[in-house]
């Protein structure tokens, strides 16, 4: 175990091993995932599922770190910290949540941990979130954080609704 958040969430180090959990979490929140997640469409089997893990964590970014997130036990999602640029002091921060552990401020109480984590003891000064602008419970989620929209860009994913903007939102820790 990576770091505990609760008495029922965790973080640990996301590992290939997980590819068969992972692909049951995307399979029982498919729907879900594929409104806001283009890599959903690769998931498709324990082999797309090892191929999602690989990419995430050969990303060769500085500072990336991949986490599952298990919720009761349970895999429940993916926590990243995507990059951290260390002359700047900024990181991105990225996640998704299974069905099974949405509705339960999951990664709200993760980010609860982790951003005086990474303002304390990796020197970031800025966290960025890049959030669908249909996807209004992430977008809660940051807000609620204290990140502000800082602008919004064009969509390049291959999701439904493609006319849909990302904001870029910005927490200064």
């Amino acid at each position: 175990m990576f770091l505990k958040i609760s008495n029922n969430i965790h973080l640990d180090h996301l590992h290939i091993a997980d590819a068969p959990r992972l692909y049951e979490a995307v399979e029982l929140s498919r729907a879900n995932l594929s409104q806001y997640m283009a890599w959903e469409k690769s998931v498709v089997d324990v082999s797309g599922a090892r191929a999602y893990i690989q990419s995430r964590l050969t990303s060769g970014l500085d500072g990336a770190q991949w986490f599952s997130i298990q919720f009761n036990n349970q895999f429940s999602g993916v926590f990243g910290v995507k990059y951290i640029d260390p002359d700047k002091g900024v990181c991105e921060l990225g996640y998704w949540l299974a069905d099974n552990a949405r509705g339960n401020r999951v990664v709200g109480q993760i980010l609860a941990v982790m951003i005086p984590y990474l303002a304390t003891e990796l020197g970031v000064r800025t966290i960025e979130f890049q959030c669908l602008q249909n996807n209004s419970a992430s977008i809660k989620i940051v807000k609620r954080a204290g990140a502000r929209l800082l602008r919004k860009v064009p969509n390049t994913l291959d999701i439904p609704n493609k006319e849909q903007a990302i904001g870029i939102y910005s927490l200064h820790v």
